[in-house]
């Protein structure tokens, strides 16, 4: 995984969030925000993990 892609599924939540703000309020939106919002989560790790690689290979 690389930064690039990374960016990537920032901007697919960012397109996710947005369609789901649009979604009529109730238990449907609801959800869609809690998977958006784990979504989002994943990449802030895989971020997480990628920058403390380049740290400790001295980048």
């Amino acid at each position: 995984m690389n930064a690039e892609r990374l960016r990537e599924l920032e901007e697919i939540a960012a397109k996710l969030l947005a369609l789901a703000r649009e979604l009529p309020p109730g238990e449907e939106r609801h959800k869609a925000f809690q998977q958006i919002g784990s979504f989002q989560t994943r990449i802030d790790t895989l971020k997480n993990i990628i920058t403390r690689g380049l740290k400790a290979k001295g980048k």
